[in-house]
């Protein structure tokens, strides 16, 4: 089939801490312009172009975003912004993407659901792997898994099975193995080094019949909302008074871990999740000493930080200190080892026990 015809489904609902203070819930990590001029959803948003007509594009957000998610890709046409009432996690979301496509165009829709937030540095590979994992996905649910390119314990991986005879888009895809929590950090090493592993990228390609009968079986509570969904006259009424029920549960540990036959197709593209402030020194440029400094910051005698000052922050100066992030908004500063990024989720939580609501 020509990827033009199917429908991208991008998911854009996250709150995200890992990025604070930048990310908040009201201006989340893919509505940050880390990689560059664009914000990480607008990037998302213009490659899916590459992949399926405009109007076949569909961005699933939560309501209290949805006005910010208009503003970053006000191209796309007013009714494919599909609005959660409430946030209940990616089964219900890619669900509720997958009843929109269900009933503009039947069961063997086919649908590319892919995150709004990960950063890629080779477009154009991209773009042919995942027409390839299209193609894969008239035969059978398929994903595109990251050829790893270090131990990474902060990742699900997939390993590998056996190589599928007759790929529909002429490239390599094998069976899936399984799909493996994030490991520790010896097992993340073992991975790696016995090439049968890849990481979890999210990205998931298959038909919205398929999607609907694997709820059905896996995850019943919400095949019965997203039948109703499908069934019903006034959609915007079914949504609103079904959705809130729904179980809140990722796709990946309510239907693809154990829905059976899945496909899966290499990629090597530049992939970065932006997992955290660490991630920057690999999606924006660094200078000679290693350091990425962004906005009006002014960084002397330092080697490996990362400094941000974000528009609306005071002047930030950082002097003669390694391998720190300092970040800076108009209302808060974050200052914490770069090893220690991903633990700035803890200082999220202190502002909430604070009674900081404002910070988040």
């Amino acid at each position: 089939m020509s990827s033009a015809s199917a429908f991208a489904i991008i998911l854009a609902g996250g709150g995200g801490t890992r990025l604070w203070p930048a990310s908040r819930r009201r201006n989340p990590k893919q509505l940050l312009r880390l990689g560059g001029d664009e914000s990480l959803l607008a990037a998302a948003a213009r490659r899916a172009r590459e992949l399926s007509d405009p109007d076949r594009i569909l961005i699933v957000t939560a309501a209290d975003q949805e006005s910010a998610v208009r503003g970053a890709v006000p191209w796309l046409p007013r009714e494919n912004v599909v609005v959660e009432p409430l946030p209940r996690n990616t089964a219900a979301a890619v669900g509720l993407g997958a009843v929109v496509a269900f009933r503009r165009a039947g069961a063997q829709a086919v649908l590319a659901v892919l995150p709004a937030d990960p950063h890629i540095a080779d477009e154009a590979r991209f773009t042919a792997i995942v027409r390839a994992a299209i193609a894969e996905a008239a035969r059978t649910i398929t994903t595109v898994g990251i050829k790893p390119t270090h131990a990474e314990t902060g990742f699900g991986y997939i390993r590998l099975g056996p190589a599928v005879a007759g790929a529909a888009g002429g490239a390599a895809v094998h069976q899936v193995g399984a799909f493996v929590e994030k490991p520790d950090r010896a097992t993340a090493e073992r991975y790696v080094a016995s090439g049968d592993y890849l990481w979890n990228s999210g990205m998931f390609f298959l038909t919205a019949g398929r999607l609907l009968e694997e709820a059905r079986r896996h995850l019943p509570a919400l095949g019965q909302a997203l039948d109703a969904m499908t069934a019903a006259p006034d959609f915007e009424a079914a949504v609103r008074e079904r959705y809130p029920s729904v179980p809140s549960i990722s796709i990946d540990n309510g239907i693809m871990e154990k829905a059976s036959g899945l496909h899966v197709v290499p990629g090597d593209f530049g992939w970065n999740d932006v997992g955290s402030w660490a991630a920057m020194t690999a999606i924006r440029r660094a200078d000679a000493a290693g350091n990425v400094v962004v906005g009006g910051a002014q960084l002397i005698e330092g080697k490996g930080n990362v400094v941000v000052a974000e528009p609306g922050a005071p002047y930030v100066g950082v002097l003669g200190v390694d391998d720190l992030v300092v970040v800076a908004t108009a209302d808060a500063v974050l200052v914490i080892p770069k090893h220690r990024a991903q633990d700035v989720r803890q200082l999220v939580e202190a502002a909430k026990k604070n009674g900081r609501e404002d910070l988040l």
